[in-house]
């Protein structure tokens, strides 16, 4: 009972220290805020100002883009050959498919049986501690 009331203080002061930080770390986030006006409220219709319409004395033209203009028909016989050999390759390319030939016997012996009795019986020659 005698350590009831200096363990009460400690509690209370933990707590008053947590709470005094979260009301400094919520100011930081106001000001961080940009500060928003609050909206006006609304005005009465005999009160309100007629707005006056204004409009523009000028149009902004929109640009038009460009049309794009093909490429010339005059290709030489030799960039053209050269095109088409090269997506003749690219297709070739994309059909040839390489499929690994799976063994499953081999598979079969490559497992290895694995001990943990064994294993830790190892790890602890290993690891031995040294006094």
């Amino acid at each position: 009972m005698e350590n009831f009331l200096p363990a009460l203080l400690i509690i209370g002061g933990v707590i008053y220290k947590i709470y005094s930080e979260y009301q400094k770390e919520q100011e930081k986030a106001r000001r961080r805020m940009p500060q928003v006006p609050q909206p006006p409220l609304p005005i009465p219709s005999e009160q309100r100002p007629q707005r006056t319409v204004i409009e523009p004395t000028m149009s902004i033209p929109i640009p038009v883009p460009p049309k794009k203009t093909e490429r010339s028909p005059n290709i030489s016989e030799e960039v053209r050959k050269m095109r088409e050999k090269r997506s003749a390759d690219a297709n070739s390319i994309k059909k040839v498919v390489v499929k690994p030939v799976v063994n499953i016997e081999s598979e079969k012996e490559d497992i290895i049986s694995f001990d943990l009795r064994e294993a830790v019986i190892q790890s602890a020659i290993l690891n031995r501690p040294y006094q």
